[in-house]
């Protein structure tokens, strides 16, 4: 039996930043991954969604070119092509992650690993089963789509995130079940490509954890692009028949059975995800990150939680959360906000800054959130072109405790679209 320093379960962006963090530490590693290297995020999730909506971008900035008084015109779309080329993007990607985990000298195993004991590990390959102890064991094992009441994926008609990313066609009519943030990236993808798509959401309002004032302006600007968007859609499959593709995104689950949690007691809540207290589980040796912990769903969180559970830190930032419509919309607060109770607020627009206006991108606004006493700043709403890189200064702020009065003019490049974050704190 091989024995290791660390094993760690799935090869995601938590899994492959932890691995490589502890190899750098001069342990002796071993990475299991079920399926590809790069996990959700690279072969399923961020990577492919962001090149699609990219491409999507390029097609609608051609289209606008008359604008600049160039002349230009785009042949019919071969969808198939788009598709090719983003599959070699994430063959590339995922080469250059087992690059990474051959130079830090980690060893990778394909299978599926589940507990015998709190230092033992079966895995399951295609062509055999072997164990492996190691001294501490890392899950990472992501999340998996998850379905409605009385629907299951058949892949064909009913199909989730990873399919509706592999259709080398697109549809005529598509129903898109969920309005987070992968409905919204994927209903203004396809949308943008010619599809009629329908977006329904249970909640009141689409985006249901963000901010009302942001979510009813993307409601507009949907609207505006083709996009039917019904919130508080209590019967969401009423008129089923009428559409080509139904694409359910209502969130994500645990695949924690899989590893046999009851093999060493360990500790689950009650949507089966891994319970933690600063990465640390019931049992002392074994640590959970990313997607497994059901705290954050981002690549990004999960590379930090990577980071910390590698140094042994916590981590207490404001989380900036992105989605890819058109255009991205964007937010980040305080990790105090609610604690806040005299709370100011302020906006610009796009329309108003020159930048914007000499890109052609005239939607959406900032909204700005001030704590009337302390004049810091606490949150920050984005929709608008850019708001993907924008709300990284704002994170920068948010987290340097900086208020009003640190804010400058020379401080923001004109003509710039950061401009508009400044002019947004002059409004409170």
């Amino acid at each position: 039996m091989n024995k290791y320093d660390i094993a760690v379960i799935g090869a995601g962006p938590a899994g492959y930043n932890c691995a490589i963090n502890f190899a750098k530490k001069g342990k002796k590693v071993v990475i299991i991954e079920k399926y590809n290297l790069g996990g959700t995020c690279l072969n399923r999730g961020c990577i492919p969604t962001k090149f699609l909506w990219q491409a999507a971008s390029v097609k609608q900035t051609i289209s606008k070119s008359y604008e600049y008084g160039l002349k230009s015109s785009l042949e019919p779309v071969n969808f198939q092509e788009i598709i090719n080329k983003k599959n070699k993007l994430v063959e590339n990607l995922v080469k250059g992650v087992a690059r990474l985990l051959t130079a830090n000298k980690v060893d990778v195993i394909k299978g599926t690993a589940s507990f015998k004991n709190k230092n033992e590990l079966n895995i399951k390959t295609e062509t055999e089963e072997i164990n492996i102890s190691a001294d501490k064991i890392i899950i990472a094992a992501g999340s998996e789509s998850k379905s409605i009441p009385n629907i299951e994926y058949d892949h064909q008609k009913y199909i989730d995130s990873t399919d509706a990313l592999n259709l080398t066609e697109v549809p005529k009519t598509m129903l898109v079940i969920g309005a987070g943030a992968i409905g919204i990236e994927l209903s203004s993808i396809f949308a943008a490509f010619g599809c009629k798509v329908t977006l329904r959401e249970i909640c009141p309002q689409i985006l249901p954890s963000e901010d009302s004032d942001l979510a009813q302006e993307l409601s507009r600007v949907l609207a505006r692009q083709g996009i039917k968007v019904e919130a508080g859609c209590t019967d969401t499959l009423k008129d089923k028949d009428s559409f080509e593709k139904i694409l359910i995104v209502a969130g994500r689950k645990s695949n924690s059975d899989e590893l046999k949690p009851e093999n060493v007691g360990l500790n689950l809540d009650n949507r089966k995800f891994v319970s933690t207290q600063n990465y640390s589980t019931n049992v002392d040796n074994i640590f959970a990150i990313g997607d497994a912990t059901a705290k954050g769903f981002l690549a990004y969180t999960a590379e930090q939680d990577a980071i910390n559970v590698v140094e042994n830190l916590q981590s207490k930032n404001p989380v900036p959360k992105v989605v890819f419509s058109f255009p991205p919309v964007a937010s980040v607060k305080a990790v105090d906000y609610d604690n806040y109770k005299d709370v100011v607020f302020g906006k610009s627009t796009f329309i108003s800054n020159a930048r914007a206006q000499i890109e052609g991108q005239r939607t959406g606004w900032i909204k700005v959130a001030i704590d009337n006493i302390s004049k810091k700043i606490i949150g920050v709403w984005i929709i608008g072109v850019n708001a993907d890189e924008l709300i990284e200064s704002a994170t920068m702020i948010i987290k340097s405790n900086m208020k009003v009065t640190d804010l400058s003019k020379d401080m923001f490049f004109h003509p710039g679209l950061s401009e508009i974050l400044l002019e947004a704190t002059k409004n409170c």
